[in-house]
């Protein structure tokens, strides 16, 4: 008898887990300066479809927060890149690389979402001059094939949401 009341119960979490937006990972180096308003965008000579699919959602999503892309070559530079791996490829950077330690390590995803892959955009800006470093901003989020199709406007949104946000 209470397997047949946990039954619809059980049904109704997994549809609300299946329905739920996803999961956006932000990381950024620090916040953009206010005054950066004007970019152009770099792309690399090699790009691919998805490459250039992430490079419109990146400048929609620039556009609609104020920014406007010029023919300068004294505007800060915008360079994303996109990636698509397995979940169980783990994440390292060259300084946690050198220190033989995962960012996040390789792990088995569970049987329901085995299909999917994480998704990463990054961004870098680069100041025009002799403006201060670059700055550095990456969404990631794990995705199903059926939002492969929007998860460059997802990860651009979340993304350029991060390079004015305060720290």
């Amino acid at each position: 008898m209470i397997s047949r009341l946990a039954l619809p119960l059980i049904t109704l979490a997994v549809l609300a887990g299946c329905a739920s937006p996803p999961r956006v990972e932000t990381v950024r180096s620090a916040a953009v300066p206010d005054a950066v308003t004007a970019y152009r965008l770099f792309e690399g000579e090699a790009s691919t479809e998805t490459d250039r699919a992430a490079a419109v959602a990146v400048r929609q999503a620039l556009a609609a927060r104020g920014w406007r892309e010029v023919d300068d070559k004294t505007a800060w530079r915008v360079e994303t890149a996109y990636a698509v791996r397995p979940q169980k490829t783990g994440v390292f950077t060259d300084v946690d690389a050198r220190d033989g330690e995962w960012t996040e390590a390789p792990r088995l995803p569970q049987f329901w979402s085995r299909r999917r892959q994480v998704h990463t955009l990054s961004l870098i800006l680069t100041g025009p001059g002799d403006a201060p470093g670059a700055y550095r901003v990456s969404a990631t989020s794990v995705l199903g094939r059926g939002q492969a199709d929007e998860a460059p406007g997802l990860l651009a949104d979340a993304a350029v949401s991060q390079l004015g946000a305060v720290d």
